[in-house]
């Protein structure tokens, strides 16, 4: 960044509060805090990641979640000091602001500390500045980054409704707070759990000269379900990866972020199996409970492991 980026903020009395309450945190938590969020139909989850990116389907514009890292007690002056620059990513980074940036600080359920940046950034070989927020959130000893922006301002303008919306729905959940909620398991449940493997198409690309674009054909390949004993499932292709290849220690969690197209929940009705998948578990698949330890879903017969 320019000298803007080095320029010490004035808001001392945020600074210092914001450094004592971070003395007073307790880092030993159970599992790295998740950063969860409900994202309004106006944006477009973007498969391109990291970051998490969701576009505007109105303007340009778009806002990127930066999962929870490790952060040092001394997160929050930095950030008013670098607006923490070296963590977006390159491609989004801002590169000189037209101002001093403007910070305040929010609440966010579930986070020990939040702070909001409010800047502008001009481009360096010209046309319209650009509005950002970046928006720093703390808990324990990890933190995590959430940075708005748009084209120009009349865009910002037509997109902060949609990113308002999301913002509020904001809130952090640790290893203690994740599970609260999640459905007990069941016989039945119980009885479903585990890893089930099928062949179903995929397609591949064709890359290389000669082969325009969307070349390619299907091909069998192994596709798998994984749920869980409390109405957590998971699918992929050619394998599911878990620590130490044990699926019991698979994180559903860590999925729902990173893949939330092939997360979902399940019920179990009147014998059968009920997946609602995706990021707003819009897709429905219904299927009967397995017999033998084989289970049909959508014609595809897939076998227990």
């Amino acid at each position: 960044m320019g000298k803007t980026s080095r320029r010490s903020t004035s808001k001392a009395a945020v600074t210092a509060a914001a450094a004592v309450a971070l003395q007073g945190l307790v880092a030993a938590q159970s599992g790295t805090p998740r950063l969860k969020y409900e994202a309004p139909a106006q944006l477009f989850h973007s498969a391109l990641t990291p970051p998490e990116v969701y576009e505007s389907t109105v303007v340009n514009a778009s806002i990127h979640i930066y999962r929870f890292r490790p952060a040092a007690r001394d997160v929050v002056p930095r950030f008013q000091q670098t607006l923490l620059r070296e963590w977006i990513a390159p491609q989004y980074q801002e590169a000189q602001l037209t101002g001093p940036p403007s910070f305040g600080a929010l609440t966010i359920a579930g986070a020990d500390v939040a702070q909001v940046a409010q800047f502008v950034e001009a481009l360096p070989f010209g046309g319209l500045p650009r509005p950002r927020m970046r928006i720093l959130i703390v808990s324990g000893g990890a933190a995590a980054i959430v940075d708005a922006q748009a084209i120009s301002l009349q865009a910002w303008n037509a997109a902060l409704p949609s990113f308002q919306s999301m913002l509020a729905t904001l809130h952090v959940e640790t290893g203690s707070s994740a599970s609260v909620g999640a459905p007990a398991p069941t016989p039945a449940s119980r009885a479903l759990a585990g890893l089930y493997v099928g062949m179903k198409p995929k397609f591949i690309s064709a890359i290389g000269p000669g082969f325009g674009a969307g070349s390619g054909g299907f091909v069998n390949a192994p596709h798998m379900y994984l749920f869980s004993e409390n109405g957590r499932v998971y699918r992929a292709y050619d394998g599911v990866q878990a620590p130490g290849g044990d699926i019991s220690r698979f994180d559903f969690d860590e999925a729902e972020v990173v893949d939330p197209v092939n997360s979902g929940r399940y019920t179990i009705e009147g014998g059968q199996v009920v997946l609602r998948m995706g990021e707003r578990h819009d897709e429905t698949i219904v299927a009967p409970m397995p017999r033998d330890g084989r289970l049909t879903i959508e014609t595809v017969e897939y076998r227990r492991r």
